[in-house]
C-alpha cells in the first residue's frame, strides 16, 4: 500500500474473474500453443525440402506465410495476462479511482465520487465500497491507522457508514 497524496492509498486487485483460474491458465496455454504452431507453419512453408521456387508459387507462399505469421502473433498476444487494476482512494478529492498501468502509462478504468457510492461495509480492517446499484467498486485493506481514520471520516461525512 503506497500513499498517493497525504491521506490516500493504492491497493492491487485483480479484475473480476470470468473463469476459474485453472481454466484461464489452460486457455492461455492453448492460445500460445496455437500461435506458435501458426508461426512455425509460416516458417515451414519456406524450409520444407523438395519445394520449388517458381514465381507464381513463391508469391502464393509469401502471402500465406505472412497471413499465418500475423495470425500466430495476434493469437499469442491475445493470450497475455492483463495488467491488474489498482484502487486509489483519494480522501482529499473525495473520490475512488480504478486505474490500470504504471506511472507513465496509466489508464483510468473508473472514477467515482465518495458521495455517489452506496453504503460501505466495514469488517475489521477491510472496507467494501459499493455503488448505488449494488456493484462492488473496491475492497480495501486499511492497515495504516491514519489511512483508516481519514477513510472512515470521508465515508462518515458522505453518510455512507
Amino acid at each position: 500500500m503506497t500513499a498517493i497524496t497525504d491521506i490516500s492509498t493504492t491497493n492491487d486487485i485483480a479484475e473480476t474473474p470470468r473463469m476459474v483460474d485453472g481454466m484461464r491458465w489452460m486457455t492461455r496455454g492453448a492460445q500460445r500453443l496455437g500461435g506458435v504452431a501458426l508461426v512455425l507453419s509460416a516458417i515451414g512453408l519456406w524450409v520444407m525440402p523438395g519445394m520449388s521456387f517458381e514465381a507464381d508459387l513463391a508469391l502464393f507462399k509469401l502471402g500465406v506465410s505472412v497471413a499465418l505469421g500475423f495470425a500466430g502473433l495476434a493469437i499469442m498476444q491475445a493470450g497475455r495476462a492483463r495488467r491488474t487494476v489498482k484502487i486509489e482512494i483519494d480522501t482529499v478529492r473525495r473520490e475512488v479511482r480504478l486505474v490500470r498501468g504504471k506511472r507513465g502509462a496509466r489508464d483510468l478504468v473508473s472514477r467515482t465520487a465518495i458521495a455517489d457510492l452506496g453504503p460501505a461495509e466495514i469488517h475489521g480492517n477491510m472496507a467494501r465500497l459499493w455503488t448505488m446499484d449494488g456493484a462492488l467498486v473496491a475492497e480495501v485493506a486499511m492497515s495504516d491507522p491514519n489511512l483508516r481514520r481519514s477513510l472512515m471520516a470521508a465515508l462518515r461525512d458522505a453518510g455512507k457508514i
